[in-house]
């Protein structure tokens, strides 16, 4: 492996991802305490970028925590003794939050389908009504892995057609600040995701969505555990206006300020439109290239793409050449680790910085002599 270069490296691996200058100053302001004035103000500045991020006018936390830790948390906070749980996978990170489920001791259901592939409405019901009825459904939205995409909408609706009491729980770590999350209008109970991709904050930091049905079910749910208890931490953020527990406080003070600046920059919708346009560049490319995509058509991520080398050339040649100029990506996962890389396009990042390293990965191929076309 090539040596880091004295600056880093330009990460576009899908998380985490790029943090620029102003982002890791805030991270270097002096601590404060967590208990006062203080902190209750840098909460206070922090709950309405999230509420917007999420697409809600209800109940957000702040964990310090990691996604894989927030997700084992909302299966010990909704699913009762006794009860099913089902988790609808499609890729590495949904069926780590299924053996996350099985590790803590529920009777957990993994339902697959193929990797590229994506949850929708009519497989959602198919699954309920085999193996219904179950407490809870927990589906991915973006699934890192593969660059997939949810139809969270269509899961939703069929959860309340066949399951109604179920509630729908989404990991919405590889999507919020990126995509659009709309978590009220969509019928969503529990959302929650990690800081270190499309926020672009150095991770430690779990946001999550509870919906009033959530609550209610978390209150009358026994052994929910309480160092990453949603329902906990609200009420003592509700109380106090302070977290429950000694938080990551060099990334709350980070994440103020890129929602800071994310308002004085368009807001969340100029957000979400960066990242479609470095989504339409990488796949413009791709198909220019003759290069296929694995996730299918319709179901894209504009946060992550995973792309297949159709054979032409080793993976690890093409990364060891990025890495030669400074970029740094990741291979396909898993069992795609051979056969596909994948671009990180989001945060950040800016189709001007997608376009550079476009242009790189050209001239790494044409070296490697893969018989891929120049760009025009």
């Amino acid at each position: 492996m090539p040596a880091a270069p004295a600056q880093g490296w330009k990460l576009f691996i899908p998380g985490p991802t790029h943090v620029r200058r102003e982002i890791r100053e805030a991270l270097a302001l002096p601590l404060i305490s967590h208990r006062g004035d203080e902190m209750k103000a840098l909460l206070a500045d922090l709950l309405p970028g999230v509420r917007a991020a999420f697409g809600t006018r209800g109940d957000v936390v702040v964990l310090s925590c990691s996604s894989t830790c927030a997700m084992e948390a909302v299966t010990r906070s909704v699913v009762r003794p006794g009860r099913r749980v089902i988790h609808l996978t499609n890729g590495n990170f949904s069926r780590l939050w299924w053996e996350l489920s099985v590790a803590s001791g529920f009777d957990a259901v993994h339902c697959e389908v193929e990797w590229g592939d994506a949850w929708d409405e009519e497989r959602t019901a198919a699954a309920l009504r085999k193996h219904g009825p179950v407490d809870a459904v927990m589906i991915t939205h973006c699934e890192t892995s593969t660059g997939a995409l949810a139809d969270v909408a269509g899961v939703v609706r069929a959860t309340r057609a066949v399951c109604p009491d179920a509630l729908l729980c989404n990991d919405v770590t590889s999507s919020v600040a990126g995509l659009p999350i709309d978590f009220d209008a969509t019928g969503i109970d529990v959302a929650l995701g990690g800081v270190q991709k499309c926020w672009a904050v150095p991770p430690a930091l779990t946001l999550g969505a509870l919906s009033p049905r959530a609550k209610a079910r978390m209150a009358a749910n026994q052994g929910r555990g309480y160092a990453s208890d949603f329902l906990s931490t609200l009420q003592f953020q509700e109380e106090t206006g302070m977290t429950i527990m000694t938080p990551a406080i060099p990334q709350m003070q980070a994440l103020r300020r890129q929602i800071r600046d994310i308002e004085a920059s368009g807001g969340f919708p100029a957000r979400l439109k960066r990242h479609a346009d470095m989504q339409r560049l990488v796949l413009d490319w791709a198909a220019a290239r003759g290069l296929s995509i694995l996730a299918r058509p319709g179901a894209r991520a504009a946060a992550v793409t995973s792309i297949a080398c159709e054979g032409r050339f080793k993976i690890a040649d093409l990364i060891g050449g990025l890495m030669q100029a400074g970029y740094f990506i990741q291979p396909g996962y898993g069992k795609t680790a051979p056969t596909h890389w994948r671009i990180g396009h989001m945060g950040d990042h800016t189709p001007r910085c997608v376009g550079e390293l476009l242009d790189v990965t050209d001239g790494v191929l044409k070296r490697l002599g893969a018989g891929v076309a120049a760009r025009t």
